[in-house]
C-alpha cells in the first residue's frame, strides 16, 4: 500500500487523514515541530538584556537603565553655565567702565559684510599693536585717528561702530575665554572688501 503524503493546511498545520495512521502520532509530530519552531524563534532574544532588570552587584537595587552613563554630566554643565554667567557679568562690569552696555553693542553691531570686514581689519590692526590697546585701557577712548590710518578703514565707519569695536577689543584682550570662544564660533567667513 502506497502512503499518501500528509496534507498541510495553508498555515503549515497538519491535517489528519484517517488512512495514514494514528492521530496521536500526527499530534505528537505537530506539537514537536511547533516547539522546535518556537525555540528557534526565541533563540534570537537570548542575547538581549532588559534595561529594567537590576544590575548585578548593585547594592542599591538600581536598574541597568539608571546606571548607564548618558555622557551628560549635569554637575559639569551647571559649573560651565555658572562660569559663563560670571564671565558675562564681569564683561558687563568692564564695559560699564567705558560707558557701554551689552544692548549698546548689539545695536551697534555691523549688519553688512563690507562694514563687518572693515571692523575686522581695525580689530586685527589693534591686536597687532598692543600700544593701541594700552591707550584704550589708559584713556578709555579708542584711538580712532591712528587706527584709521593704520588699517585703511574710513574714520566715519569706525566712529559709527566705536562701541562694537571697544567691546570686541576688550573681549579679545582681557581673558574672557568663554566669550572669545563664542565669538569665534559665531564668526562667519568675511570677504575682504576694499
Amino acid at each position: 500500500m502506497k502512503k499518501e503524503p500528509v496534507a498541510k493546511a495553508k498555515d503549515n498545520s497538519f491535517i489528519y487523514q484517517s488512512g495514514r495512521g494514528s492521530f496521536l502520532k500526527l499530534a505528537a509530530a505537530a506539537i514537536r515541530n511547533r516547539l522546535i519552531d518556537y525555540q528557534r524563534m526565541e533563540q534570537r532574544h537570548t542575547r538581549q538584556i532588559s534595561l529594567d532588570q537590576t544590575a548585578d552587584g548593585d547594592a542599591e537595587g538600581r536598574t541597568l537603565l539608571e546606571t548607564i552613563d548618558t555622557g551628560h554630566d549635569e554637575i559639569a554643565h551647571r559649573q560651565e553655565l555658572g562660569a559663563a554667567q560670571e564671565e558675562i557679568m564681569q564683561f558687563a562690569r568692564e564695559l560699564a567702565q567705558y560707558g557701554l552696555r551689552l544692548t549698546d553693542i548689539a545695536e551697534n553691531c555691523p549688519k553688512q559684510e563690507r562694514t563687518l570686514a572693515a571692523c575686522h581689519r581695525v580689530l586685527s590692526c589693534a591686536r597687532e599693536h598692543p600700544a593701541y590697546l594700552e591707550q584704550l585701557t589708559a584713556t578709555g577712548k579708542l584711538p580712532i585717528a591712528v587706527l584709521s590710518a593704520e588699517s585703511g578703514v574710513d574714520r566715519k565707519t569706525m566712529e559709527r561702530h566705536r562701541k562694537y569695536l571697544v567691546a570686541l577689543l576688550l573681549a579679545f584682550t582681557n581673558g574672557f575665554e568663554i566669550i572669545r570662544g563664542h565669538l569665534r564660533q559665531m564668526a562667519r567667513p568675511v570677504k575682504e572688501v576694499k
